[in-house]
């Protein structure tokens, strides 16, 4: 085995064990979705990544904190907040398994930014691929024929707000470390969450406060293991395994919560991945 083809399979490793948390992590916030506000979850998830990113503050001391760009991490800071927010709302009122393939599109999003703010070129690969995301986007939620739902719009918003994030990301990579940028993120996403969080805040029971803290832990933990699963290998290697979600996710939504999606949501999801996958490709050979 060569040692390009040991980093890629590397990679998928980091994105399996990305996806086994990460779904984890939706369904508990779907379960507590009905007893608490969307902000207390986060504030308490913010909380918690903190204290699992605490041990790297405490080696590193405040130096790794020392940044020219805050202005630049408060922005990733605040739409990274906004795109949680979006993400947990729409776990609350909208079958997960329409949420997932809906949060697919973080990807276009994420290109189609790419192109208008940082000035990469728009190929015709990356043209059909954007038009037939949100071609898939039309299937699930096929305006005209269903009312487009406050949780569908949510997590769309939300994928948007989280693509914006990434881009102030890929600018935030040519002066500061990962580990400082997801320290600040969560040291931004904390008062934000935590404010509204304060003014309508229920006392979480025991058995709650854990599911609360696990809500923390997989969500810290995923976030990290994508982004080293993206450092070590192509995206095209990689986001197919990231679709193993939706699955596993639907399955879930099924046997716990007598969730039963339609044909509809898997056939979108399905043109939305086709299209992630397509930029991802193209992207894979420009960097070659």
């Amino acid at each position: 085995m060569t040692a390009t083809q040991n980093t890629t399979l590397r990679g998928i490793g980091f994105m399996l064990v990305a996806v086994a948390l990460w779904s984890p992590m939706m369904l508990l916030v779907k379960s507590l979705s009905a007893d608490y506000t969307s902000f207390q979850i986060l504030f308490i998830r913010t909380l918690v990544g903190l204290a699992v990113l605490a041990p790297m503050m405490r080696r590193s001391g405040f130096s790794l904190l020392k940044t020219s760009r805050f202005p630049l991490h408060l922005t990733r800071g605040v739409f990274a907040c906004i795109g949680m927010l979006g993400l947990f709302i729409g776990i609350g009122a909208i079958p997960i398994a329409e949420v997932v393939s809906l949060s697919f599109t973080q990807p276009i999003f994420i290109f189609l930014l790419a192109a208008v703010l940082l000035g990469e070129k728009f190929s015709a690969v990356r043209v059909a691929a954007v038009i037939g995301g949100f071609a898939g986007v039309m299937i699930i939620l096929r305006p005209g024929f269903t009312e487009i739902g406050f949780g569908a719009a949510m997590v769309l918003g939300g994928a948007l707000a989280y693509a914006c994030s990434n881009v102030c990301i890929k600018k935030l990579m040519t002066t500061d470390s990962v580990t400082a940028t997801t320290i600040w993120v969560n040291l931004i996403m904390c008062p934000l969450a935590g404010i509204p969080a304060a003014i309508y805040w229920v006392p979480p029971t025991l058995p709650d406060l854990a599911l609360l803290a696990g809500v923390g832990i997989t969500g810290t933990a995923a976030i990290w293991f994508i982004s080293r699963a993206y450092a070590l290998a192509d995206m095209s290697a990689v986001v197919p395994f990231d679709f193993l979600r939706l699955p596993i996710l639907a399955t879930a939504g099924w046997l716990w919560f007598s969730e039963t999606p339609d044909i509809w949501t898997f056939a979108g999801a399905a043109v939305i991945f086709a299209s992630t996958y397509a930029l991802a490709r193209d992207e894979a050979r420009k960097r070659r």
